[in-house]
């Protein structure tokens, strides 16, 4: 394993652990086994290593890839797929999630790093719907609110589900939630 990913492992595992405001440059040097410098050589800072961290995590490529390269210009099939990826994004990364969660607000740095991905996503989705309202396939629209509101049903959503987990799908399964919004 090269040094560079024993670094963002070290970090993922201690902030998950400690928050991000808990885990030091020099814990993750420790437990990374490697010296301390090396973490400022290789990424600056800890900013630099969560940077790093939400770059490794960030599925933006594949919603890209779904929404422009794949897509089939049904909003139908289209958005259900966008949905799944989120869905499959927010289970893989729910710690990190909830690390920035816990740690918002105290650190600007580490709120706009973690913003920066479902902005992008805000951005394709806006980029899709006027691509689809051009063609004439949906209605003329506020591009901006109808990526908001998907962006809002999947969050909520998903947020539920890892907040209240089972209870919520006893209600309702994220299949059928997806499937029929």
């Amino acid at each position: 394993m090269q040094t560079s990913d024993r670094i963002i492992e070290a970090a993922t595992r201690l902030i998950k652990k400690n928050g991000y405001r808990g885990v030091s440059t020099k814990a993750i040097a420790t437990e990374a086994k490697v010296n301390e410098s090396t973490i400022f050589r290789q990424f600056g800072s800890k900013q630099g290593i969560l940077e790093a961290i939400i770059e490794r995590h960030s599925d933006i490529p594949q919603f890209e890839k779904l929404l422009k390269e794949d897509a089939t210009d049904n909003p139908e099939v289209d958005l259900l797929n966008v949905s799944q990826q989120y869905r499959l994004f927010f289970h893989k990364n729910a710690d990190i999630i909830l690390i920035g969660i816990c740690d918002k607000g105290m650190f600007p740095e580490l709120d706009r790093v973690l913003a920066d991905p479902p902005v992008k996503l805000h951005s394709l989705l806006v980029e899709y719907f006027e691509r689809l309202q051009k063609k004439k396939v949906i209605a003329r629209q506020d591009e901006r609110l109808a990526a908001m509101s998907f962006l809002s049903m999947c969050y909520g959503f998903q947020m539920s589900e890892l907040i209240h987990g089972q209870y919520q799908s006893q209600l309702v399964t994220e299949e059928d939630f997806y499937k029929h919004s």
